[in-house]
């Protein structure tokens, strides 16, 4: 689908916990009810926005939004116009969303992610059977299996994408579509995301004054406004490689450089992004060579027909160019 004035971003959001932020004085919406934030919600298409005491982030109300699509869903309209000409000069400023999607649970609880997800897993020992740590991350995006200890699965959200529009008080209109598929929840169930100001297309052609925030979904859906702020994120890009075999053990490039496994096993090599919640492109390479590219995503499966020794590579890159790719690698032993 291809829209004009709509950019169409891959990318993952890592989870917000352990990244730096420099915070500036952008606060769009922290939670108030709407008469005290001064913003007025506007239903649009077949779509509703509502103050909502269901769940909060910060303050004692987030804002609802039921969406059919698109074109279907809800504005905040802001009484006075917010600026944010000061993040959106700096090279690492970003909008940030808090969210929450019904059916989405915490890491750690058997969390599952839009489009699936895997309970939190520890070390190699501990998912060969051996107690989980607390606190371990989750693999976006993958699918529930036995491994990993979770406490039960709930229903993943239907929505894959949403469609943020940006008005200023100029009368000029950017949009940028967002996929949702591997958000990650932090303890309470709230998901980050972070969009670079840089990426949203001719946001920097506007005066920098938000009058207007549309926000929708690609089909039928809800999700929940907790906190909407522009801040700067500096933090380095890192990560690792999660790998995860037939019987649903996980082992990761952090703990081990080397795994075995029998000729013709499938794997399920998983990209996690660490330090910033800015959107990354996965790059891997089977050939031995990085330079070459494989295949993109945060996560691809491979099966190993052959013996021998394959040297798995992931290139984690900000498409925006602002920060060093991250790289990562786990050699296969192939028996």
């Amino acid at each position: 689908m291809t829209m004009r004035g709509t950019a169409v971003i891959a990318w993952i959001a890592v989870a917000w916990l352990g990244v730096a932020f420099s915070y500036a004085d952008s606060t769009l919406y922290a939670g108030q009810p709407a008469s005290e934030a001064k913003i007025t919600l506007r239903n649009w298409g077949s779509g509703t926005i509502e103050d909502s005491s269901d769940t909060t982030f910060v303050g004692s109300r987030s804002l609802k939004v039921s969406t059919r699509g698109l074109f279907s869903g809800g504005w905040i309209e802001f009484a006075n116009p917010v600026d944010i000409r000061a993040d959106l000069n700096a090279p690492n400023g970003v909008m940030r969303f808090a969210l929450r999607f019904p059916g989405v649970s915490a890491p750690g609880g058997g969390a599952v992610g839009i489009g699936g997800g895997m309970p939190g897993f520890g070390t190699p020992g501990e998912m060969a059977g051996g107690p989980r740590m607390p606190g371990g991350p989750s693999v976006p995006g993958a699918p529930t299996g036995p491994a990993g200890g979770g406490s039960g699965q709930t229903t993943p959200p239907t929505l894959r994408e949403l469609r943020i529009v940006l008005e200023t008080s100029d009368g000029k209109r950017t949009e940028v579509m967002v996929p949702l598929q591997n958000l990650r929840p932090d303890e309470s169930g709230w998901q980050m995301l972070s969009v670079p100001l840089r990426s949203i297309p001719d946001l920097r052609e506007t005066n920098g004054q938000i009058r207007k925030i549309g926000m929708f979904g690609d089909t039928a859906g809800i999700f929940y406004i907790g906190e909407i702020r522009t801040l700067r994120e500096s933090g380095t890009l890192q990560g690792y490689i999660a790998v995860q075999n037939m019987y649903g053990t996980v082992f990761t490039s952090r703990s081990q450089e080397r795994l075995s496994i029998a000729s013709g096993d499938e794997l399920i090599f998983y990209g996690v992004a660490e330090g910033v919640s800015i959107p990354v492109e996965y790059r891997w390479s089977f050939s031995g060579d990085p330079s070459q590219v494989d295949g993109i995503g945060n996560a691809i499966r491979r099966r190993f027909p052959k013996r021998g020794v394959y040297t798995v590579h992931l290139t984690i890159v900000d498409p925006a160019g602002i920060r060093p790719s991250a790289t990562a690698k786990i050699e296969i032993q192939v028996n």
